[in-house]
């Protein structure tokens, strides 16, 4: 007996117009709960309802003010003003300062492409939350490294053939290593490119997954409930706003004569169809007005609530963070829910910059070495002394968290680099600047002696 069968086998039972939604013990589940347990096994694969999801998930990303400004949010919190730096802590400090300052000037002007790298990052960041996945095209040339941000739509997903491990739009070795992508040209034609030019990463939920799975996909069904659910009320409340009452005719029996096939009764009255907002229209003695009921919506704003705080926890983020809403926040419950979310963010900040900043990084080594640039000898020396540094946060409440910060210094539970690690910082850098800080102040004392 197939799976489907044991769902919907039917039971033999004496009266057929009576349906038993639950019997104990049964290996059978009830006909409520059969429609979401098959949905559930339809749902396994999850390769193959990741395009349904992206799309909804778009849907919902523009549509939802809440989950648009989520992005906003995630955006800035990720990447701060700057976006994230590249700090090189070689020994020799000449280097450092040539190789960032080249590196700074290729994210503003990159070759052959509409987009700086500031935007690439916004993008990609983009693509990774609400689709799921992102796909960068990488390409070396005479003028530089050479990027372009391919949309997940343009993987061809009809290019699907197990037999030859091709799944979604990608082939895959012996060992599911990808090796090539189908990508859609701007004319529809599919082009398969190495997986040498296809930076493809994703956060992964199953092993056996080609595809990237959007994070918005356990909010999409909340989000949906909520929005009808306020939909009807506003509906409800227009409704009664606009109208005043209904007329119905009284409750009484009318027997029907028939002549000649004809249908012979009273008179059809005339009855009003239109009635205004404040005022009375007089109406027959046989028919009464009937008014609609007043309705309060007591829970709406509670499931409202409980629903922003699902989708928040979802997301990774506080519910006065995701809503705006501080009503309810001291600086107890804002610290921690700061604390967790930002654990989140430190989290996507490193993922990003392991699949995206650290791949184009040294592909882009590659080619400005290529390009006559950078010297050879100082390849294995710029990539084991090179790091990304992501934007820190403020504190909280400076004065305790400071104070919290000088303690833990003092007692030896945590190093001055790991305080600034915290604030986006690297110790290296914080040295230079005080040093330059200490000059200029020297300066500014001679000549104030010298006055």
């Amino acid at each position: 007996m197939g799976i489907f069968d044991f769902f919907t086998k039917n039971k033999k039972v004496k009266n057929e117009s009576k349906k038993r939604f639950y019997a104990t013990p049964s290996l059978y589940p009830s006909e409520l709960e059969k429609n979401e347990i098959l949905s559930l096994i339809h749902n396994a694969p999850i390769d193959s309802h990741i395009r349904a999801i992206r799309y909804q998930a778009r849907n919902i990303a523009t549509s939802s003010a809440l989950i648009n400004g989520y992005f906003d949010t995630l955006d800035k919190e990720i990447f701060g003003d700057n976006g994230i730096i590249l700090d090189l802590h070689t020994q020799d400090s000449k280097l450092n300062t040539d190789i960032e300052n080249k590196w700074w000037a290729w994210r503003e002007h990159i070759p052959y492409c509409a987009l700086d790298f500031w935007d690439i990052e916004s993008l990609s960041l983009l693509y990774l939350k609400r689709d799921g996945e992102c796909f960068i095209y990488i390409n070396e040339t005479k003028e530089g490294l050479s990027l372009k941000v391919i949309d997940p739509d343009n993987v061809d997903e009809s290019i699907d053939n197990p037999a030859q491990n091709i799944h979604k739009g990608i082939a895959f070795d012996e060992q599911d290593m990808p090796i090539a992508y189908f990508i859609t040209d701007s004319n529809g034609q599919s082009q398969k490119i190495p997986s040498s030019h296809i930076l493809h990463f994703f956060k992964r939920v199953s092993i056996s997954q080609a595809r990237g799975l959007s994070s918005l996909s356990s909010v999409i069904y909340p989000n949906f409930q909520k929005d009808k659910f306020k939909s009807a009320e506003l509906k409800r409340a227009r409704l009664q706003s606009e109208i005043t009452g209904f007329f119905i005719p009284n409750e009484r029996e009318v027997i029907p004569s028939f002549d000649n096939g004809e249908e012979q009764g009273e008179a059809q009255k005339e009855i009003m169809s239109v009635a205004e907002v404040g005022k009375m229209t007089y109406i027959n003695d046989d028919i009464k007005p009937y008014f609609t009921e007043s309705h309060n919506a007591t829970n709406i704003e509670f499931f409202i609530k409980q629903t922003d705080k699902e989708i928040a926890k979802a997301l990774g983020i506080s519910y006065s963070t995701l809503t705006g809403d501080l009503n309810e926040v001291n600086y107890s419950s804002i610290r921690h829910g700061s604390s967790e979310q930002r654990r989140q963010f430190r989290g996507l900040q490193n993922f990003i910059i392991r699949n995206l900043h650290n791949k184009v990084f040294e592909a882009w080594v590659k080619n400005e070495i290529k390009r006559g640039n950078i010297a050879i000898k100082d390849y294995h020396t710029i990539l084991e002394g090179y790091t990304f540094k992501p934007q820190g946060w403020e504190y909280i409440d400076p004065y305790k968290e400071t104070n919290a910060n000088k303690i833990a210094l003092e007692s030896g539970q945590k190093t001055l680099s790991e305080i600034l690690r915290e604030k986006g910082k690297e110790l290296d850098s914080h040295i230079q600047e005080l040093i330059k800080e200490n000059e200029v102040y020297d300066i500014l004392s001679k000549r104030k002696k010298g006055k």
